[in-house]
């Protein structure tokens, strides 16, 4: 589908209310239609509440105890503490100081029932980081350690157990250079915080072991165990397992909380853009929208992930954005144009590296390229459902891009506010922050877009089916990155909530969810 910015509206508009078969119509029912439809029927909406500033915004999580919110923010050792009792007017109680606890950041925060755990990395590749555990009034209840480069970090559902998405990304891969081993650091609270331990489940068990072939090991001399970068964690409704992605890995480990072991690492395949549906853009100096099919096979790599639960089954919704590396002189992507020959499929038609078509596109140079062999892409543009087994249950295809042309083509791949078509050449809209919530018996997922901007909210009551809900943004806010929902039995409305902090804006926003 190619079109100009001119015509986008209407030609969009008219060839998704043809091909969302599968996916319900962004348009909201008229007024009289909507008193006659079911609730359940009716689009979720998500109502603007407040929207709090900070000096940085990056992740968020609420505690139902204290009616506090938790932010912290890119490249700071603090945590904001946020009073959100008047969800319409948030104001910050107070900011912690956690640079006693390392000197590189505080990555992640997770809330679970008045106690509250903070993730803070080393300035220095080769040191440890480390876990704090707060009281939500900011009190330091104890610090323990983590793995290298502690990333992100949650509770399990019962509270048992706090989880460490311990990255290990390497320092270089220079002579010289550090690279630590990925893992994930669990801490056992079963017997309170104050008797707290820690256990490590590392990945070394599978150094020699044959790997699923799209497991993704490209780092220069790494074992699997260093290669590998716990980037997320998501744990069951019975806090058995955990499923962890390893974005660059294009991966899910699933770790056992009871024995503290990784059990089972799951390569998560490729998306064939060859295939209808799974159409995108490929460039961004067309002046175009063109979503069309390409010889070209896109990695997963996702970033966040939420496990619910279906008829007694287990899932996890995964946004898959995709990563690069980028470590001093070494980088794995590089513009399709720019590609060593040799590395080109054959048969490959020269005419696709015109800028105008392929020829910008971000593609690997690394493993799993090869001579001769496909042309990978990082990231999916899409975000998709999997079993507890890590198989393919639903794949959104090119729909995030479609529901963006169709719905602001103004602001089409864009970096931000106007930015038309600016992102087609790398991962395109770009999902990486999601989570899911429960609203009147229905379940829901809410997928960030870093690029354009706002929640995406899709009703996957049924994983095989999911329907479209809406697009929800606020003016002002710009790369939202973390997300939190707030049930309604925790909800200072009584009703559920949603809060999303955007990097880009160093924002925090409330919406209040109902129809």
């Amino acid at each position: 589908m190619r079109i100009t910015r001119r015509a986008a509206r209407t030609s969009l508009a008219a060839l998704l209310v043809s091909s969302l078969t599968a996916v319900a119509s962004p348009a909201a029912p008229a007024a009289a239609e909507a008193d006659r439809t079911p609730a359940h029927q009716r689009p979720l909406e998500l109502r603007h509440l407040s929207t709090f500033s900070s000096q940085a915004a990056e992740i968020v999580a609420y505690d139902r105890t204290s009616r506090h919110a938790f932010v912290t923010g890119a490249d700071t050792l603090t945590l904001d503490i946020v009073d959100v009792a008047d969800a319409e007017l948030p104001r910050r109680v107070r900011t912690v100081d956690l640079s006693a606890y390392g000197d590189g950041a505080v990555t992640s925060v997770a809330a679970h029932d008045g106690l509250i755990a903070v993730a803070v990395e080393s300035a220095d590749a080769a040191t440890r980081g480390t876990v704090v555990l707060l009281r939500p009034d900011g009190r330091v209840l104890r610090a323990l350690p983590a793995g290298y480069g502690p990333d992100m970090v949650t509770f399990s559902k019962d509270g048992d157990t706090v989880l460490v998405a311990d990255e290990g990304e390497p320092g270089g891969y220079a002579a010289g250079d550090t690279d630590p081993e990925g893992s994930v650091t669990l801490v056992d609270l079963s017997r309170g915080w104050q008797r707290a331990a820690t256990r490590t489940a590392d990945f070394r068990a599978y150094n020699h072991r044959r790997l699923d072939p799209s497991v993704r090991i490209s780092g220069p001399g790494a074992s699997v165990a260093q290669d590998l970068e716990p980037e997320y964690i998501t744990v069951d409704q019975h806090s058995r397992k955990a499923y962890v992605t390893l974005q660059e890995n294009n991966a899910v480990a699933t770790v056992d909380l009871r024995s503290g072991r990784v059990t089972d690492l799951t390569g998560l395949g490729y998306k064939d853009h060859s295939r209808s549906g799974n159409g995108l853009d490929t460039s961004d100096k067309d002046g175009a929208i063109a979503i069309t099919t390409r010889p070209l096979l896109g990695v997963y790599m996702p970033d966040a992930a939420a496990a619910f639960e279906r008829r007694g089954r287990t899932y996890y919704v995964v946004a898959n954005e995709g990563d690069a590396r980028e470590y001093g002189d070494y980088e794995d992507l590089t513009r399709l144009a720019d590609l060593d020959p040799a590395l080109l499929p054959k048969g490959f038609d020269p005419a696709l590296l015109d800028d105008k078509a392929m020829g910008r596109l971000d593609v690997l140079n690394s493993a799993p390229a090869g001579p001769g062999g496909p042309l990978y892409s990082a990231g999916g543009r899409s975000f998709s459902i999997r079993d507890a087994e890590g198989r393919l249950v639903w794949d959104s295809g090119d729909l995030l891009e479609r529901l963006t042309a169709q719905i602001d083509p103004a602001n089409f791949n864009a970096e931000g506010e106007g930015d038309f078509d600016k992102r087609s050449d790398n991962k395109g809209p770009e999902p990486e922050g999601l989570t899911v919530g429960e609203v009147d018996g229905r379940t829901y997922a809410f997928v960030l877009l870093e690029r354009p901007g706002g929640v995406m909210t899709f009703d996957i009551t049924d994983p095989r089916k999911p329907r479209f809900q809406g697009w929800t943004r606020t003016a002002g806010d710009a790369s939202p990155e973390g997300v939190s929902f707030v049930p309604a039995y925790a909800s200072p409305t009584r009703e559920p909530l949603l809060l999303v902090a955007n990097e880009g804006s160093q924002t925090t926003t409330t919406y209040e969810l109902g129809r």
